[in-house]
């Protein structure tokens, strides 16, 4: 019995059966050495509250192959609400932990790169980081994203956790559009360098639309969002699409190829239980038919269906795959 697959549904030829729809992500987690340079980001200076803390479900731990292993969790959220909510996560008898991506430059390839975030005054945000010890690629930087013009800050903070603080200049966000502090997360980026790979695993395999793609040509030989050297950011330009299951910039995965920087590659280092970006969650209507659907497509599945308590969702069905270059994507829906 032949089927065909497209954008997430899947249709038998001899019977309709129910479609699977994918979400964009409404979750990142951040597996972290200690809560607190964390909290005193997102709470301080970004302004969100805490939504909940307690124990992770040991299921969840054993399912990424930690059976020994326990953990505290604290779930974060911006005030006005948003699907971009932070989850971080610290570890006990985890085994060995190093950083996702270690010692990293901005070019290089591997795992989930940085977390973006609208701010209504990026010099005000970044000052405000600064003080915390965060530290940026180079200073705020005004360039043409797709024909958005934003002032964009990459900075750097505890666990080597990145983030995108994105001003939005022309056309500006209508008032009510801008957040107070740190916005919800609404986008998150990976390096990688085998662009084709990215791009058929997102679009192909989990059936996810373009909602922007765009090449900048050379960069120019100034400071640059990148932090790529002036004297060498010539010779190098991105390639760079948003993708998100409904075409959406809300909850949407940005993958970047830097061209001409010859990044590391970090992909097998970008691994539980390191610290750092550990995954996105993205919900999904058919987790059974998901899983069913990767394996045949031949995608292995880094975690089976696994049944967890996931705060504040109750009891949920998860699975995980890792992208091309180790972004690890957890896809979770209510248990039945």
């Amino acid at each position: 019995m032949s089927t065909d697959r497209e954008h997430g549904v899947v249709v038998s030829s001899g019977e309709m059966k129910r479609e699977f729809e994918i979400g964009g992500f409404d979750e990142a987690v951040i597996i972290v050495r200690s809560p607190e340079p964390h909290l005193a980001c997102w709470r301080d200076v970004g302004g969100w509250v805490l939504q909940h803390q307690g124990e992770v479900d040991t299921r969840l731990l054993r399912g990424w192959g930690l059976p020994r292993a326990t953990g505290r969790e604290w779930r974060l959220g911006h005030p006005d609400g948003g699907v971009g909510q932070v989850r971080l996560m610290q570890l006990d008898q985890a085994g060995p932990q190093a950083d996702m991506r270690p010692d990293d430059q901005c070019w290089d390839a591997g795992g989930i790169f940085d977390l973006n975030v609208r701010v209504r005054d990026v010099a005000t945000q970044a000052a405000a980081l600064h003080a915390l010890h965060w530290h940026g690629a180079s200073p705020p930087i005004r360039w043409d994203f797709g024909g958005l013009i934003v002032k964009e800050w990459l900075t750097r903070g505890p666990d080597n956790v990145r983030l995108a603080l994105i001003e939005r200049i022309e056309p500006p966000l209508p008032g009510a559009d801008q957040p107070v502090g740190l916005g919800p997360v609404f986008n998150s980026s990976q390096i990688v360098r085998d662009m084709d790979a990215a791009l058929d695993f997102y679009c192909r395999v989990l059936g996810f639309q373009r909602a922007v793609s765009f090449q900048t040509g050379a960069l120019p030989s100034a400071a640059n969002v990148m932090g790529l050297p002036p004297g060498l950011a010539a010779q190098a330009s991105l390639d760079l699409h948003i993708v998100h299951p409904q075409g959406l910039k809300e909850g949407s995965v940005e993958i970047v190829s830097v061209n001409g920087a010859d990044g590391l590659d970090l992909s097998d280092t970008a691994m539980l239980p390191n610290f750092g970006m550990a995954l996105l969650r993205l919900p999904v209507r058919g987790l059974s038919l998901l899983a069913e659907h990767l394996v045949r497509q031949g995608w292995p599945l880094a975690m089976p269906p696994t049944r967890v308590r996931l705060v504040p969702h109750g009891e949920v069905d998860l699975l995980a795959v890792r992208a091309p270059e180790g972004a690890r994507l957890e896809f979770y829906e209510a248990a039945a």
